[in-house]
């Protein structure tokens, strides 16, 4: 049947409608039957009947228009500096190296969906490169993927389609350590070799300018009639980035046939020129590399019959900000593509939450996995990396204990490979050997029955703050959500707990005869830095035959060795304490982000308080600059000429960017407010501020004068409502307000009141409608008076993270939306309009294109009092209550305009040229 699948997608690719296909082409079904005949005489098709075909064309169009809207709400976003103008199509022959490479994904575990959405997120990166360059620049282009989300997958797809292509070489740029280049090599090559009857892969190790018989460049065979494709993973290291630009420009005649693609895995690591006056040396020799030079600068033979450039990375600030497009620049010119992850992925945003501004459907609460770790535990921890005697503090020794009741649940339900529980509190490796000493005495001092109801309490606590069902409301569009395996009563972890205390804690060893680790079915513990020697070995999960049991169970200690690169095996406990100050080296610390099938419920993090709120910035910070690059691709602007904008931390103090060598050509984006809507969605919760904030809005209520009827408008009933309120009033109370300093939105309102100014004096924007915004009258609030004439039904909002002993309140979400179509009045038998209104899906641009056209250009403040003792409505939500010590003052702006994916925190973008653009605004 393949054959006639295969068919029939070459049709659709040539461009056949669904219904030509109805009958195959011909003009009747008696001309179909005869075409179904001589394919099952002459192409060894099935035997099809006409009914049988028909359900077979519906079935395949179901499927494409379900992939359609798969991959438009889960496909890659791609800006790029010209249409997509080689006509590369996914290759269907079986054996091609691409179906090969997908039927092995198939095998793996990765579902249908993923693949599919891979397959065409690739094969849109291909149509962005050229097989031939003689004659113009190098294609320079940016993946963007996501922390620990299958990178390795997406190249090996890009690399099995290009080389279907024609493709005949491939470089795969890796990190600084050479057991993780050596094992991206030998994981690419056994892949890629997978079954492929078209195509041979050669690996090229570690080449030189001098080479023996056989591994020469001119033994090689280059030639478009050749099926070997030849693979290079090279360490970004000077000497080994030398050895292989001269071992390319060895021979001319094998030179020239080469279709080079150069994949720059981790592209914001080492490749960036930090250097302001000569380039850093790995810089220096990736451009020589790309532009046809040799290791010295110096012309090469001749030129590449074509070179392509991507970088690949999960943090790619520095890609786009450091230096500005050009022949002597690695900025991604011609194209940048996002990749998704599927609804099986943990990242960012569904565990420490997100919430969109414009569209609910990504908005996740964050997972109820966090655990704080206190200040005076932090004191002691700090006192153990010292070498001082200190007892473990509580929340390391319950992240242990949970590290056991975790692989004890592994070990329950079967899982083959290896589980971790990851400690990373110090970069130093002098506080890596006192922690791991530390945690030694923590297991030799302990009893094996104290050992063991600590975890009973444990288990008992952790399942109750995270059930399935709270899962499953937390991240309600997870893949598969029914099928997520429930927690077992402590009773059934009791033998695989009790196996794990007596096997006791087995530093990892290695054999010195044969070089092999030796595993036991106890707790591994492993400090990995870079001072590993055979009496300390490095972290090396064991082999499919090594494994001693289920679930092998390793303890790891470390720092930047495991910062970035290295896939940490089925990490169920994290122990997270390292200070940073720059968000990429932050982000790629995250090794708790990814795929956890089959034990969704079982992870958990400790870290600080300063933490967790830096990795809710970069999770708002990852999702804006997706939104960024999938505006930019909707408008048709091209990396080229307009960059990508980068939310920028309001206070270098709290988190930076990036290092300031990494982004020499940022220059701060200009502050554009029209079309967004800000709130305050973070309090002080100090009764002197709060009640300033009431006494500020009583004064700002009592200077507008009588509300505005507003007519036949039923999301106005509860509400009062102002027009034509001058700017300067709504200046006096933005500046006024007492805003909390976690407040990130209004972290410098002279940048905003500048943006308004300038905008009223210009006549793009006139006076504002206020509306004091209250709900249906419920007994259990009540209003509140703000003047003599004027009172207000409160609002219930609740706090999004049990700080209760925190100054500061998060509500969250502050608007109801509802509450910005309020200011509209509806003419007596003006249907429309009122049809329109209730219409209006909770989507702020929606609502915006409806003002436009409705001429409503004002923009809009809603101020709400929030009652301080409000309390969650139901128990479906994780909310706390709000325990406020006076009611809250809070309100929420939307400034009229088209675009929503501005920044009201200062965004930075890079410096680009007028000569690299074509037309200048």
């Amino acid at each position: 049947m393949n054959e006639v699948i295969n068919w029939i997608k070459n049709e659709r690719t040539a461009g056949r409608t669904w219904e030509e296909l109805r009958y195959a082409g011909e003009d009747s079904e008696q001309g179909l039957i005869q075409f179904l005949t001589y394919n099952t005489r002459r192409m060894h098709w099935p035997n099809l009947s006409a009914d049988e075909w028909y359900q077979l064309i519906k079935e395949k169009k179901t499927d494409e228009e379900r992939l359609e809207r798969l991959i438009d709400t889960k496909g890659a976003t791609i800006i790029h500096a010209a249409n997509e103008t080689n006509l590369i199509n996914v290759p269907t022959d079986e054996n091609s190296a691409w179906q090969c490479y997908r039927n092995l994904l198939l095998k793996k575990g990765f579902s249908p969906d993923v693949v599919n959405v891979m397959e065409d997120a690739n094969i849109r990166i291909l149509r962005q490169l050229s097989s031939d360059t003689q004659n113009s620049d190098t294609i320079k282009g940016l993946v963007i993927g996501n922390v620990q989300s299958g990178k390795t997958a997406n190249m090996a797809a890009l690399m099995a389609m290009a080389a279907d292509a024609g493709w005949n070489m491939f470089i795969v740029m890796s990190g600084m350590m050479e057991n993780l280049r050596i094992q991206t090599l030998r994981r690419l090559i056994e892949d890629l070799n997978s079954n492929s009857a078209n195509l041979y892969w050669e690996a090229i190790d570690n080449p030189n300018s001098i080479e023996q018989y056989g591994k020469r460049l001119c033994d090689k065979n280059f030639s478009e009639q050749n099926n070997t494709r030849y693979l290079s993973v090279c360490l970004k290291n000077s000497s080994r980035l030398r050895n292989l630009i001269d071992w390319l420009n060895t021979d001319s005649n094998s030179r020239r046939n080469i279709r080079l693609l150069i994949i720059d895995d981790e592209a914001d690591q080492a490749s960036i020129n930090t250097a302001k006056k000569e380039r850093t040396v790995i810089n220096k020799l990736i451009l020589n590399l790309i532009n046809n030079r040799d290791s010295k600068g110096k012309d090469s033979l001749c030129k590449f019959k074509a070179i392509n450039y991507i970088g690949y990375t999960a943090t790619p600030y520095a890609n786009v900000l450091n230096e500005a497009p050009g022949k002597e620049s690695l900025y991604p010119a011609n194209f940048i593509t996002t990749l998704s992850v599927s609804d099986e992925y943990l990242g960012p945003q569904q565990i420490f939450g997100y919430e969109c501004e414009d569209d609910d459907s990504i908005s996740f609460p964050g997972l109820n996995i966090l655990r704080l770790i206190q200040d005076s535990e932090i004191e002691s921890i700090n006192n153990i990396q010292k070498g001082i005697p200190f007892e473990l503090p509580n929340s390391l020794s319950n992240a242990i204990y949970w590290f056991l009741c975790g692989a004890a649940y592994m070990r329950y339900i079967h899982y083959r490979k290896p589980v971790t529980m990851l400690v990373h509190t110090s970069r130093l490796t002098d506080a890596h050997l006192h922690m791991g000493n530390a945690i030694k005495r923590f297991f030799e001092s302990k009893k094996q029955e104290d050992i063991i109801s600590a975890c009973r309490m444990i288990w008992e606590q952790e399942t109750k703050l995270l059930s399935k069902a709270n899962f499953t409301n937390q991240y309600p569009t997870y893949y598969n959500i029914q099928n997520i395996n429930d927690y077992p009563d402590f009773c059934s972890l009791l033998p695989h707990i009790t196996e794990l205390i007596e096997s006791g804690l087995t530093p990892l060893t290695v054999n010195s005869d044969n070089n092999q680790r030796t595993y036991g079915i106890g707790v591994h513990l492993c400090i990995d830095n870079s001072n590993n020697d055979e009496n300390n070995p490095r972290l090396m999960y064991p082999n499919s035959y090594e494994t001693p049991c289920d679930a092998p169970a390793f303890l790891v200690i470390g720092g930047n060795t495991l910062s970035r690169g290295l896939t940490i095996e089925g990490l169920i406990s994290t122990y997270f304490l390292r200070p940073t100050g720059c968000a990429d080296t932050l982000m790629q610390m995250g090794r708790w982000f990814g795929y956890r099938k089959g034990y969704e419920l079982i992870p958990r993090i400790w870290l600080s308080e300063k933490v967790r709120d830096q990795f809710r910035f970069i999770a708002k910070m990852d999702q804006k600059l997706r939104n960024e690059i999938k505006f930019m691709s909707q408008i048709g602007l091209n990396p080229s000429e307009c960059g990508p904008k980068i939310m920028n931390s309001p206070s270098t103090k709290f988190l930076q960017i990036v290092s300031k060598g990494k982004m020499q050509s940022a220059i701060g984006a200009t502050y554009d407010f029209a079309g967004h809507t800000m709130e305050t969605g973070v309090f002080t919760n100090n009764p002197q501020i709060l009640n300033n904030n009431l006494k500020l809005l009583s004064e700002f209520i009592d200077s507008l004068g009588s509300p505005n009827n507003i007519e036949r408008n039923p999301y106005a009933e509860n509400n009062k409502i102002w027009k034509e309120v001058s700017m300067s009033k709504i200046v006096n109370f933005l500046t006024k307000y007492n805003y909390s300093e976690r407040l990130k939105g209004f972290n410098d309102l002279k940048v905003l009141t500048k943006w308004l100014d300038e905008t009223a004096k210009n006549g793009l924007l006139g006076n504002w409608n206020v509306i004091l915004a209250g709900i249906t009258p419920d007994e259990n609030i009540g209003n509140r008076s703000i003047t003599n004439s004027i009172s207000i039904n409160k609002v219930n909002r609740t706090r999004r993270y049990e700080d209760n002993g925190n100054e500061t309140i998060n509500i969250g979400v502050l608007r109801s939306f509802n509450d910005f179509l309020s200011d509209i009045s509806i003419q007596q038998g003006d249907n429309e309009t009122l049809t329109a209104i209730k219409d209006v899906k909770h989507n702020m641009a929606a609502l915006n294109l409806l003002r436009e056209r409705l001429n409503l250009n004002a923009p809009q403040i809603v101020i709400y009092i929030i009652d301080k003792n409000s309390c969650p409505r139901n128990n479906t939500t994780r909310r706390f209550p709000l325990q406020a010590k006076e009611d809250i003052v809070g309100f929420s702006i939307n400034i009229p305009g088209i675009r929503q994916s501005n920044s009201t925190i200062q965004s930075l973008t890079i410096r680009i040229k007028p000569q690299f653009v074509d037309n200048v605004d």
